[in-house]
């Protein structure tokens, strides 16, 4: 065997994998023809890539944590697990560990509010001129007393303008 060849061998021996939370981690030297060794830049992710990571990591250590359950035998297969709604918080039992809902209408419910969270942005009130929060783009009032106060305020203008012509 060549001794650069050798070489290699040896350190792909000298790496062991670790064990980084919960994940086997080893580290690995790229020997490319021509070049030699060939590191990698360090990555740099996106913000969506950073939450698909966070996602995939809560994704595994529920796994692990049903995979204990049923290892102790706190769980057996087969048996329906209690589970706890996402939206109206009440306790129920599905087949499936991974359900968030305990029906179509908490889902829907919890969507519609997530959608109406997206669409929220802050507003100048027209009339007392208080920043106000609305999911709506054609809302000008922050209440109903300062919508009708400016619409009494937008005939006693028209009035006055009538008044004076």
């Amino acid at each position: 065997m060549p001794p650069r060849a050798v070489e290699q061998e040896q350190n792909q021996l000298s790496f062991a994998p670790e064990k980084i939370d919960g994940d086997r981690i080893q580290q690995v030297d790229i020997y490319l023809k021509f070049i030699g060794r060939f590191k990698l830049p360090p990555a740099e992710l996106t913000p969506e890539e950073e939450k698909r990571q966070a996602t995939l990591k809560r994704h595994r250590i529920k796994s692990r944590e049903r995979y204990r359950m049923i290892k102790a035998g706190e769980h057996k297969v087969g048996e329906p697990f209690r589970l706890t709604c996402k939206n109206c918080g009440n306790t129920f039992e599905s087949m499936r560990s991974n359900t968030i809902f305990c029906c179509a209408k908490c889902c829907a419910d919890f969507n519609r509010h997530e959608k109406t969270k997206s669409r929220e942005h802050e507003r100048i009130c027209l009339n007392c001129g208080q920043t106000f929060v609305t999911s709506r783009a054609d809302k000008k009032y922050c209440s109903e007393i300062c919508r009708n106060s400016a619409h009494i305020a937008r005939r006693r203008a028209k009035r006055s303008k009538e008044k004076t012509e």
